[in-house]
């Protein structure tokens, strides 16, 4: 058997957990496994060995991570079933690496999940699947996990548990019926290696791998929410490259297998109201090199920003960086009309849209009218008798759903003119959405919506500028009464000079409100601010110098005093009220 070296995987394999594994039937086949104190224990060891197994004869030579943090299993119940938990897990790692199962164990230190190898890869808890581990005879089993939809971080892979709702209810439903014609359907693998239940086939490359051929149920990832991804994953066809698949078998005949050229181009071409004319990977300087310049596009548009996409591409260009750089500028030269959508997270919302796509298709052909279609995300696998009848449906709900690509980019597309903000609630600003969306989106029922919101949250009631001088100047009163402990010693010393240099004033001089004159031509003059002026100013009265004045604890309330200087405005204005009585 081919044992493939570390360095063709950038990247560990995910711990395996078989969720219908039996412990007791896998010691009945001789499976080298410890006894668990509790049931719980015994599911873990049997899940984790028969995970273990599959990839020892799949993945030779590739390592498999796992975590040894308590804050990673609260909620993967629901999509591994009771036993999967920290001290299940752990401990069943724990007492299988002195088995013949594992070759190796490394674990991981507290933080280092948080850190990064030169390569991108995270430092994580890793076992190495044992070489004789492989020649373990599996007895038979589900290979079909506990759900079918899964809601998946897209920062550590991890699952997220949801709620239940009508709409998952039909995706689950219409997989489970899926998934039952997969496995009743006559569906055989020609070619290639065959192990058992494994078959090994050469990669383009010159690499083997492995298939389990016994898996052929799907699932459906979504990413961080519902809008996003929704592909269908898992399915043994899935993991064999084009020309393996050319080599299925279904009902006898050979098969023939159709897919969406240059899909998400021609979806992006379509949002920017343009038709995407020839070739989309020929790029000028690149021609001999149409498989790196595919990639190239591909990362562009699933790219979040320009550092990851050329990282990402040095890797499969020759030259590195420095070449990776300037095919990305030749594809931006090419593509000018969608350079826009490039490394700006776009693949993950065009992924919804062609999962949509094949959802409708398999629905169509394989739950309806009972003809076993094989989906590879944009490609389909039929027999060769029903050629005809797939491309038709291919191209009805292509034509179905892609008018529905600019509502889905336009969500929350990220360009450099709209960068997402910690108030940012999901606004695209005009110039950040294709021209051919601007008109008919300025008056979508959403943004009227959005309109009256901001209409009802917006108080503009027009006030007196007589009330809001006096509200202004209360405000002012009371902020300065807050500070009168603090400064008694200067407010005292204030008001004796004071009371020298005003003596015939009876009362204490108070700063008053203010109130505003109106005279006849103010309406055709424009509005100024207007400065406060002291009751003494107010009657004519001559002063060289502004008066200090003293602040004392009132003994009404500001309400009453806003009320007592409306009632003298009032009767200012209808003539009641003579300057004396003030």
């Amino acid at each position: 058997m081919h044992n493939t070296s570390n360095t063709e995987f950038s990247r560990d394999r995910a711990l395996q957990w078989h969720i219908h594994a039996d412990h007791d039937r896998m010691v009945e086949a001789g499976v080298p496994l410890p006894d668990g104190r509790t049931k719980r224990d015994r599911q873990a060891l049997a899940s984790i060995a028969s995970g273990i197994i599959s990839s020892a004869r799949t993945k030779p030579g590739q390592w498999m991570s796992y975590s040894r943090s308590e804050s990673w299993y609260p909620g993967q119940e629901m999509y591994y079933g009771d036993a999967f938990g920290y001290s299940t897990v752990v401990g069943a790692m724990e007492r299988l690496t002195d088995s013949p199962l594992i070759e190796g164990h490394i674990k991981a230190r507290p933080g280092d999940h948080l850190r990064k190898t030169p390569t991108g890869v995270t430092l994580q808890s890793r076992i190495l699947p044992a070489v004789a581990a492989a020649k373990i005879v599996l007895p038979k089993m589900d290979k079909e996990l506990a759900q079918s939809i899964r809601l998946r971080r897209r920062e550590d892979k991890r699952l997220i548990p949801y709620k239940e709702t009508e709409a998952i209810y039909r995706m689950r439903s219409m997989l489970t019926r899926l998934n039952a014609h997969y496995a009743a359907a006559d569906i055989e693998f020609h070619g290639g290696r065959h192990d058992g239940d494994a078959a090994f086939f050469m990669s383009k490359k010159g690499h083997e791998y492995g298939v389990d051929l016994s898996s052929r149920a799907c699932h459906r990832v979504f990413n961080d929410v519902w809008t996003l991804g929704g592909r269908y994953y898992g399915a043994a066809w899935q993991a064999m490259d084009k020309d393996a698949r050319k080599q299925i078998v279904i009902g006898g005949e050979e098969v023939f297998e159709a897919d969406f050229a240059t899909l998400h181009p021609r979806l992006l071409y379509h949002a920017a109201g343009i038709r995407l004319e020839g070739d989309a990977y020929d790029i000028p300087g690149y021609r001999d090199q149409r498989d790196a310049c595919k990639r190239g596009v591909n990362i562009l548009i699933n790219a979040t920003a320009y550092p990851e996409a050329v990282h990402a591409l040095s890797e499969h260009v020759g030259g590195g960086y420095h070449e990776a750089v300037d095919m990305i500028e030749a594809i931006r030269e090419k593509h000018a009309p969608i350079a826009r959508f490039f490394h700006s997270d776009a693949g993950i919302r065009l992924q919804r849209v062609d999962s949509s796509i094949c959802t409708d298709i398999v629905n169509e052909l394989t739950l309806r009218q009972g003809v076993t279609c094989l989906s590879v995300h944009d490609s389909f696998i039929v027999p060769s008798s029903h050629k005809t009848t797939v491309i038709d449906a291919m191209e009805r709900h292509f034509n179905k759903h892609v008018d529905g690509v600019s509502r889905v980019l336009n969500s929350s597309v990220k360009t450099k003119e709209c960068r997402p903000s910690p108030l940012h609630k999901g606004f695209i600003l005009p110039s950040a959405r294709p021209a051919s969306c601007r008109a008919a989106s300025s008056d979508s029922e959403s943004n009227r919506n959005r309109r009256k919101i901001q209409s009802r949250t917006l108080k503009t009631v027009r006030v007196e500028e007589t009330y809001s001088v006096v509200t202004n100047r209360f405000s002012r009163i009371k902020t300065r009464a807050k500070a009168a402990a603090t400064i008694k010693a200067q407010s005292l010393s204030a008001a004796s000079s004071v009371v020298v240099e005003h003596g015939k004033r009876r009362r204490k001089p108070v700063e008053c409100i203010q109130t505003t004159h109106v005279c006849v031509d103010a309406a055709n003059v424009p509005e100024r601010p207007v400065e406060p002026v002291s009751d003494d100013c107010r009657h004519g009265a001559k002063m060289t110098e502004k008066p200090s004045a003293i602040w004392q604890p009132r003994k009404r309330t500001v309400p009453e005093l806003i009320r007592e200087a409306e009632r003298k405005r009032d009767a200012r204005r209808n003539g009641k009220l003579k300057s004396g009585q003030e």
